[in-house]
């Protein structure tokens, strides 16, 4: 036999070499490319069972690669906080990006999900791609239900579950992905160690993703933030979606990008009508929010009948479920357990804006002494410029510096302004001020709204705020209560609302009955989201469920209460009677504190 090669042997060798070449230069485009990447090169099994390549992607998919491929360009470590709907490939994806990152870039990779099945599901996904993958990869090491490495490489990929609250002790991966954490048992604990266990440079990526679970202690605090303080846009660039990222306060924001997934951006998620006769019987029945959903995101009538039939085939015909599992909006995801005290449909067809933030400042120089500025940073919001002949009330909920129990977060101080003609939110002054300064802030808040009508609470660090309006202010223009004195045989009028046993149920009956009849217009998230984590507590009585604060809640109330009181003859007639603050014989009594 000749030592020479045979024929066949040289054209194995030559037909490898050209594979290991082709597959060299596909791989280099990919590493240019990350879609062309994951649409040819990785594969999955699809709700009905069929394994096939992930191809195409969903727009939600590209999105979220939009965004990773966003923060790995600006040279930025990957912190994207993702809060979905059910069964929308989002985890299926970030384990494509997780599988990519280790096999590439030789990266260590922790995944850690809420229970054994699902650590053990999300292993799988990784176990699929690399089986099917069909570029250059590592030989497999090890591999079990929970990890795989790899010989002669670095880089492995581990599973764990949340229960495990060591899980990363001892590890340091560059890259996590916390699954489902809104459903971690003491969420914020494991969280601790896993966040210290990961590095701050670009070449690392922190991914939170879930479903809403309330107001839980971990997945929600991160939205929160999260979304109050970065803005996502999306523009379209060259036929392709592009990322238009503002953070409004780089102090107080947590480093993630918020990424929002509701039930109509699945394209799945839609169902035929049996007829046409069906179909036109369905538009008939129409609820308002339905209505909504068409006129605001351009939802067509497959999807809402979709959106019906799964209320009864997997929701039990339980809202609540509905919009926990399918939401339409983030507002709409983070239901209450509880009992809520309003009405969350009235609540979810209120008309949410962005505003304009800044600040006020007094300029004698210009025609109006008064004039705004923007500033992303400042605590007032903007909804709506005053108009000329419109009335105003304005609500002022003054911190006190307490600490919600289970939050390390204090409470704010608020002045909500209410335009009384359309009974509408116009402006919010939202923020950690302390009652001197808030107090000069309300009182040009008030003079820039055409001299509203201001409803300060009086309890605590209020009193300071209503002593300085007193002063500051018109005082025909302040909201005046009448306490009996029990040790005076005399009424007397003294500045400010003073919440008591007695006034709660009636600021707390006259906010519901406007929500409930829709007479109200509610602009600001936050005011939003307070409203509906109000509740009845185990006591029976109204108050925010779990840590969640109330300041919007009450200077919401509050700025109603000024729309019922607001004075009817402000201009004093020449020679008439004086207002009570003037009149004499009462020195003993000062018209402010009441004492």
């Amino acid at each position: 036999m000749s030592e020479d090669k045979s024929y066949y042997q040289l054209s194995q060798e030559y037909k490898s070499s050209s594979e290991d070449l082709l597959k060299a230069a596909e791989l280099k485009l990919c590493e240019k490319d990350w879609q062309r990447w994951l649409t040819q090169h990785f594969t999955i099994k699809d709700k009905a069972g069929k394994v096939r390549l992930m191809s195409p992607l969903k727009q939600s998919q590209s999105k979220l690669l939009k965004l990773y491929s966003w923060c790995q360009k600006n040279n930025q470590p990957v912190r994207i906080i993702v809060l979905k709907a059910r069964k929308t490939g989002i985890s299926t994806l970030i384990e494509a990006l997780m599988f990519i990152e280790v096999v590439s870039a030789q990266k260590e990779a922790l995944v850690v999900a809420h229970d054994r099945p699902t650590s053990e599901y999300i292993f799988g996904i990784a176990s699929r791609f690399y089986d099917y993958y069909d570029l250059r990869k590592p030989n497999k090491a090890q591999s079990s239900i929970r990890k795989m490495s790899f010989k002669k490489v670095e880089g492995q990929i581990s599973v764990e579950t949340a229960n495990n609250q060591n899980s990363a002790r001892g590890t340091s991966p560059q890259y996590l992905h916390l699954s489902e954490c809104a459903f971690w048992h003491r969420g914020s604990d494991t969280a601790v160690s896993l966040f210290q266990s990961i590095g701050d440079g670009p070449e690392s990526s922190v991914i939170l993703e879930s479903t809403a679970n309330g107001f839980d202690s971990l997945f929600h605090k991160y939205w929160n933030n999260a979304d109050k303080y970065c803005n996502i846009g999306w523009t379209e660039k060259d036929g392709e979606l592009e990322p238009d990222i503002e953070i409004s306060n780089w102090d107080e924001w947590n480093g993630y990008y918020p990424f929002f997934i509701s039930w109509w951006d699945e394209p799945e998620y839609t169902r035929e009508f049996r007829s046409d006769e069906d179909r036109e019987r369905f538009a008939q029945t129409l609820t308002e929010y339905e209505q909504l959903l068409i006129d605001r995101y351009k939802v067509n009538l497959n999807q809402l009948n979709w959106y019906r039939w799964i209320l009864k085939d997997k929701c039990q015909g339980d809202i609540k479920i509905r919009r926990q599992e399918y939401p339409s909006t983030p507002e709409e995801a983070f239901v209450s357990s509880g009992r809520p005290y309003l009405d969350h449909d009235a609540l979810d067809l209120q008309p949410l804006e962005d505003g304009r933030k800044g600040y006020l400042i007094a300029d004698e120089r210009w025609a109006q002494s008064l004039r705004f500025i923007h500033s992303s940073t400042e605590p007032l919001t903007i909804f709506r410029d005053p108009i000329p002949g419109h009335r105003y009330a304005i609500g002022i909920d003054t911190a006190e510096g307490i600490l919600p129990q289970g939050s390390k977060d204090p409470d704010r101080s608020v002045a909500c302004v209410l335009d009384i003609e359309e009974c509408r939110q116009v402006a919010v002054l939202s923020g950690w001020i302390s009652e001197e300064p808030f107090a000069e802030m309300v009182a040009l808040l008030g003079k820039y709204y055409n001299i509203a009508f201001l409803v300060p609470e009086v309890s605590g660090y209020g009193t300071h705020v209503c002593i300085h309006l007193g002063n500051n202010y018109d005082r025909g223009k302040l909201f005046h209560r009448t306490d009996f004195l029990t040790d005076r045989p005399k009424r007397s009028r003294q500045i400010g609302w003073r919440t008591t046993m007695a006034s709660r149920p009636l600021l707390l009956g006259d906010l519901k009955t406007a929500i409930s009849e829709r007479s109200v217009t509610i602009h600001a998230k936050e005011t939003l989201e307070e409203l509906k984590r109000l509740e009845y507590s185990s006591r029976g009585k109204v108050e925010g469920a779990g840590s969640s604060h109330d300041d919007h809640v009450f200077a919401l109330a509050l700025s109603l209460q000024g729309l019922k009181s607001f004075p009817v003859d402000l201009q004093r007639k020449k020679g008439g009677p004086k207002p009570f603050g003037d009149r004499k014989g009462e020195e003993s009594i000062d018209s402010v504190t009441g004492y």
